[in-house]
């Protein structure tokens, strides 16, 4: 059986616990940081490059997944071919800082599909949100037919995106 994986997004902390983390064998890291690198890489293709048979590589990938040290597989669009073009950060103050509010921020932001990440963060304020449109006039609409309706918003301040330096980071481990 072969393999393809387009893209990995791997999490050694935040989704799984950390016994399992210290459970990952240098084998598993080593598949780890190879699929980071190269997600397309076939089953076959991976074993020889981590020297194991294609079945044990199986079974590592495979439990690598059921922990959930590796979180998907996923190809990555260019986002121009799809008109989605402009990126926008946005900060997000809400009214209230209560768990329910929260709650009720993240269940809507987290509906809309124009919003690419949601990250509670402290400082100035509640939220970060990273949004795709296609422009300036899609970024205008959805910002007063959605962003500002979200539950608990008191102040918006948006960040548009000049030039994307660097989108493809990977995981130092």
């Amino acid at each position: 059986m072969i393999l393809f994986i387009s893209e990995l997004i791997i999490n050694l902390g935040y989704y799984f616990m950390e016994e399992q983390a210290e459970n990952l064998t240098p084998l598993e890291l080593k598949i780890m940081r190879a699929l980071q690198e190269n997600g397309r890489l076939s089953n076959a293709e991976l074993a020889k490059l981590v020297g194991i048979s294609t079945s044990s590589c199986w079974n590592h990938t495979q439990r690598l997944f059921k922990i959930g040290a590796i979180l998907d597989v996923r190809a990555r669009i260019n986002p121009n071919t799809v008109q989605r073009g402009t990126v926008v950060l946005v900060g997000v103050v809400l009214d209230r800082s209560t768990p329910d509010s929260f709650q009720a921020f993240e269940q809507a932001s987290g509906d809309l599909e124009n919003v690419l990440e949601c990250y509670l963060v402290a400082g100035e304020v509640d939220y970060f949100l990273k949004i795709r449109v296609k422009d300036l006039a899609a970024f205008n609409r959805f910002h007063s037919e959605k962003i500002i309706a979200l539950p608990g918003v008191r102040q918006v301040r948006t960040f548009f995106v000049l030039n994307e330096v660097k989108t493809d980071g990977m995981l130092a481990f």
